[in-house]
């Protein structure tokens, strides 16, 4: 009794595809750059068509980078919905969200904080859609 080494068309495919892998897996998986600092960071919220930007400075006027704006809402019906959002400013202070919904339920406000200093601002889209804020982080 005779046994064939031959291999057959399907294992040669297969191996080929191993090489092939072998050869671009450390070209092309990239490593994850870090964000450009100058980009605005933008939250997409999926919930609807309101907006807010953000302008975070301390009180010389000059811009705070990485200060984190945060926001927790519920909306929809009987408020089963609840949006929980965070981002950072970029270089230039900036942050923006997008995607909030247009009603909301009970209150919800923006909580800025950069070390040890923050600031509330309320979110209401029943009367500002669209609000674009110039935040001023103090010294307490």
């Amino acid at each position: 009794m005779q046994t064939s080494h031959r291999m057959s068309q399907r294992d040669w495919r297969v191996g080929l595809l191993i090489i092939f892998i072998s050869i671009l897996a450390p070209g092309s998986f990239a490593r994850p750059q870090a964000p450009n600092p100058t980009d605005v960071p933008v939250v997409k919220g999926g919930a609807g068509s309101c907006t807010a930007d953000f302008i975070v400075k301390d009180s010389s006027g000059k811009a705070i980078y990485n200060a984190k704006i945060e926001l927790l809402l519920k909306y929809g019906f009987m408020g089963l919905h609840k949006l929980d959002a965070t981002t950072p400013t970029n270089v230039d202070g900036k942050a923006r969200f997008d995607g909030l919904p247009q009603q909301i339920k009970g209150t919800s406000e923006f909580q800025i904080t950069h070390g040890e200093q923050s600031k509330s601002l309320p979110f209401d889209p029943q009367s500002d859609c669209h609000p674009h804020h110039e935040v001023v982080l103090a010294e307490k």
